[in-house]
């Protein structure tokens, strides 16, 4: 019990950081028998200013390969129509084994009678040309991509310490617009980040209308001790955090509206998670 001590704290992280082993993990199902979630990748080496998952969660691991494909099989076999990898930081799996997640999709989808294979979140500077390719290509890969942009500023971007600019984002979105038809793609939002002024916050709103995201999951920036962005000077009010997330969700909300209107008069294959009343 009680807090534990600096000295206590820096041995955990040390520990954390030398884990180089990927622990079995189980498979998350739903009472609906439809979707199943696998957690195919652990850990993360990107280290963000803001995020402590590096420390606590340790670096990159991967679950083999022949194991993932085991897993999926079963679960398919056991009536499963859609499963969903999952992930700290799933565009860098197999990076520990020299594989690659490309390399994986190409095997998963071989799987006989996988209806449906949905990527949880990617990074934008993961989605590679070859892994656009096969999501255009298989119809077994859901047409939708979780891409985490976190801000819609240059210099906030720059200091949480993400590995792409505005322009790169941009100009990735806008190929994948153009190879995969009809794609829906979403991503997270950290708003109230140490020195995000106004003029930051409406270049941030600014960009998500140009980007047109179908849902954005908003979150108000969360200090963790032990990170950089915990240390940094200006941190904001969080009363301004609040009202920085509300108006990011009303956005959110007419996004998702303007992108199910697009739909009208469209047919569209569904998995059905849920019969109720006939």
């Amino acid at each position: 019990g009680g807090k534990p001590s600096d000295a206590e704290c820096k041995s955990f992280l040390v520990d954390m950081t030398h884990n180089r082993e990927y622990e079995p993990l189980s498979i998350s199902k739903t009472a609906e028998h439809t979707r199943a979630f696998l957690k195919v990748q652990d850990g993360c080496n990107q280290f963000c200013t803001y995020c402590i998952i590096p420390y606590a969660r340790g670096p990159i691991r991967s679950k083999d390969p022949k194991t993932v494909i085991k897993e999926i099989t079963s679960l398919v076999e056991n009536g499963y129509k859609e499963i969903i990898l999952t992930g700290i930081h799933t565009g860098k799996y197999g990076k520990d084994i020299n594989y690659t997640f490309e390399q994986l999709l190409k095997d998963i989808i071989k799987i006989k009678n996988l209806y449906r294979i949905r990527i949880s979140s990617i990074e934008i500077n993961e989605l590679t040309d070859p892994i656009l390719n096969l999501i255009k290509d298989n119809q077994v890969i859901a047409k939708h991509l979780h891409i985490p942009l976190q801000s819609g500023s240059d210099k906030i971007l720059k200091l949480m310490d993400r590995k792409y600019d505005l322009k790169f984002y941009k100009d990735r979105i806008e190929k994948i617009r153009k190879m995969i038809k009809d794609v829906s793609i979403t991503t997270d939002l950290i708003v109230g980040f140490p020195n995000e002024d106004e003029k930051d916050m409406e270049d941030t709103l600014k960009f998500l209308k140009e980007i047109k995201f179908t849902k954005i999951h908003t979150f108000p920036y969360s200090k963790r001790e032990g990170t950089k962005a915990a240390s940094m000077e200006n941190q904001i009010d969080e009363t301004i955090k609040r009202k920085r997330v509300k108006t990011v969700l009303e956005l959110s909300d007419q996004l998702e509206q303007d992108f199910y209107q697009s739909k009208l008069n469209e047919t569209e294959e569904v998995i059905i998670e849920q019969t109720k009343d006939g």
